[in-house]
């Protein structure tokens, strides 16, 4: 257990005890001794392991559950190509199938490296939210509620800036109206604005009907987004890297999760926290 997280419990404990009215009632709720509380609290940690520290995290408050970051084969594929259309200002139409996990890691590159923007799409959104989402990424506050102004906030600021990007996850469920603006972010940020979309197989299909059908605006978001770098189904080996990156190290586990999940990453996750507050639980008993 690292350092910080045990820090974390310990401030936790200490409420817990002003919250009881003293040490004695706190140890008591715990089922601890008295002298285990006083010492976590005085800083004497070094007589006590790891499973002490989760068995009182885990009563007053301690989310001992924080997912980490697992390398797997598409995770570190996608974090190599995200850095290298940043540093290119390249443009990138990232299409996965649900589950994949491609959104975790986008929010991961999002959070690491300075002037890129993220923004999660929603089926209800119109122009005025899609470009209010990218404003509020960028900490500015928009002068207008005018998608035409709104986009010019955007391009005024963004250019100003070294290397941005602008990462747009599922932009597939957007309609027609706000995905034409793609074309305009295309034609005023080409070769100086990084820009990364992300999609299921369902974008691909819509494009190609939309140049079929001969929709407006289709031809055009086919000639500048439709070069697809395509995810990898979640495997085996990618739920066994998963698991012990969270501490799952029995193989009959592993075994189990990767059979039930199909793939799915977030069904993966979702097993994954069932066996991991299982076995906090049994700390507790």
């Amino acid at each position: 257990m690292e350092q910080n997280e045990k820090i974390k419990i310990v401030e936790l404990l200490r409420k817990f005890v002003l919250k009881k009215g003293s040490q004695n009632k706190a140890s008591t709720a715990l089922k601890v001794s008295s002298a285990v509380v006083s010492h976590l609290l005085s800083g004497n940690w070094e007589p006590y392991s790891d499973d002490i520290f989760r068995k009182i995290g885990a009563q007053v408050g301690h989310n001992a559950i924080e997912w980490k970051y697992a390398k797997t084969s598409n995770s570190d594929r996608l974090l190599q190509q995200l850095s290298q259309a940043k540093e290119s200002a390249k443009l990138m139409t990232i299409i996965a199938p649900a589950g994949s996990g491609k959104s975790e890691i986008t929010k991961k590159f999002a959070d690491e490296n300075e002037n890129t923007f993220r923004i999660e799409c929603g089926q209800y959104w119109d122009p005025y939210l899609f470009l209010n989402s990218i404003l509020q990424q960028m900490n500015i506050v928009s002068n207008s509620q005018k998608p035409a102004y709104m986009l010019e906030e955007i391009f005024d600021n963004i250019l100003r800036l070294e290397d941005p990007q602008i990462i747009i996850d599922e932009i597939d469920k957007v309609d027609d109206k706000v995905l034409a603006y793609l074309i305009t972010f295309y034609n005023k940020l080409f070769k100086r604005c990084s820009i990364v979309i992300l999609a299921t197989n369902y974008l691909v299909k819509r494009i190609n009907d939309g140049v079929r059908l001969q929709k407006k605006g289709y031809n055009e978001i086919k000639s500048r987004f439709g070069r697809y770098y395509e995810f990898e189904q979640t495997t085996a080996e990618d739920v066994r890297i998963m698991c012990e990156t969270q501490g799952i190290n029995d193989s009959d586990t592993i075994k189990l999760i990767a059979r039930e999940s199909r793939g799915d990453f977030r069904i993966v996750r979702d097993l994954i926290e069932e066996v991991l507050e299982s076995e906090t639980r049994k700390l507790i008993a």
